[in-house]
């Protein structure tokens, strides 16, 4: 695919995503920071929020999104430990934050297999029709690894979780290991433990946003590919303009920021810069339902409204639901693809190739 967007990120004129006018910024825009391993960080001040503090559980502490240059990326600071954040997905995330996380996803697994992870694993399957492993990392409840197997892929998966991992394994069939990325790359790249063979797809649905160094995370996956295998990143497409539009109109704060559990907000351009850096040739993009529609209707507020939201929800996937039915989704589906190039729709799908 060919080059997606011009970028000038040192540039004095406004940040490109938003064109002539973007958001306001606190007085203390200007911040440069460096990390417990040398890592420099430095830009400007976007937002200000508190949320968990992972390294001091029971805690709350401050968090600064950055609009960073070394990374360039739009991130939380203070980055979290990957040893405390690790722990956290391993021991906190599902069973105090999320409790009804996996249960949600098996009440909407007909629309997840038909409508999500069914049409992006047919178009790697067009791109890559040689593929025949999958690893999916952070696979959670495990609905994109049993569409894959039913598509006749040998399933792989790593998540943090032990309790989804037995399940995913014992009742689903699947070759799971919980674990971290890190630990598993170590171990493929120094040959301890068991032999662990190229993949030829990677998945990471809602994974890349989790971590703390997504460059770092991203050049693990690429050492684990197969030559020539596929990466299938899906990242909230956070900073959008229905989003700013939003919280002008309905006068809230960015009320997409979540760290700990999302440390880095991607927009279209900062995911494409990221992958090619890390070696992946992009084939494919696409966007998805834009979830901020229904924040310019009457009394559809879902920010801070669980009601409202699963509603919302409930009506998206109806409507894609039908769209399947009725032999609509390829228009649909094309609709989203071109939403990439808006930068619009709530979540950004890429598919990547590995270069050699």
């Amino acid at each position: 695919m060919t080059e997606l967007f011009q970028l000038d990120w040192h540039s004095g004129d406004a940040w490109p995503e938003w064109g002539a006018d973007p958001p306001p910024r606190p007085a203390y825009e200007k911040h440069y920071v460096t990390g417990p391993h040398g890592d420099h960080h430095a830009g400007e001040v976007l937002d200000v929020v508190h949320g968990a503090d992972v390294e001091r559980p029971g805690e709350t502490r401050e968090y600064q999104i950055l609009r960073c240059h070394p990374c360039c990326l739009i991130h939380a600071w203070p980055l979290p430990a990957p040893a405390a954040l690790a722990a956290y997905y391993a021991r906190e995330f599902y069973q105090r934050d999320k409790p009804d996380y996996v249960a949600r996803y098996e009440q909407d697994r007909a629309w997840g297999e038909g409508c999500v992870h069914g049409p992006i694993l047919q178009a790697c399957l067009r791109y890559a029709p040689q593929t025949k492993t999958m690893l999916d990392i952070g696979a959670g409840p495990g609905i994109a690894l049993d569409v894959g197997k039913a598509f006749g892929l040998e399933t792989f998966g790593i998540e943090p979780n032990p309790d989804l991992c037995m399940v995913l394994e014992r009742d689903r069939g699947h070759k799971m290991m919980a674990d971290s990325l890190e630990t598993v790359a170590e171990r493929r790249l120094h040959h301890h433990g068991p032999p662990l063979a190229p993949w030829d797809l990677l998945y990471l649905y809602e994974v890349l946003e989790h971590q703390p160094n997504p460059e770092d995370f991203l050049l693990r996956c690429w050492d684990l590919l197969a030559a020539g295998g596929l990466l299938v990143v899906a990242v909230p497409n956070d900073y959008n303009s229905l989003q700013l539009a939003a919280c002008a109109r309905l006068g809230v704060q960015p009320y997409w920021l979540a760290p700990p559990q999302h440390l880095t907000m991607f927009t279209p351009k900062t995911l494409q810069l990221l992958l090619r850096r890390c070696g992946y040739a992009i084939v494919d993009t696409r966007a998805t339902f834009p979830m901020e529609k229904f924040l310019f209707e009457d009394g559809r507020c879902y920010i801070g409204n669980n009601l409202i939201g699963r509603a919302c929800h409930a009506e998206r996937m109806a409507y894609e639901l039908e769209a399947v039915r009725t032999g609509r989704w390829q228009q649909l589906e094309q609709e989203y693809r071109s939403n990439v190039a808006l930068r619009i729709g709530r979540e950004l799908v890429f598919i990547g190739i590995k270069i050699d």
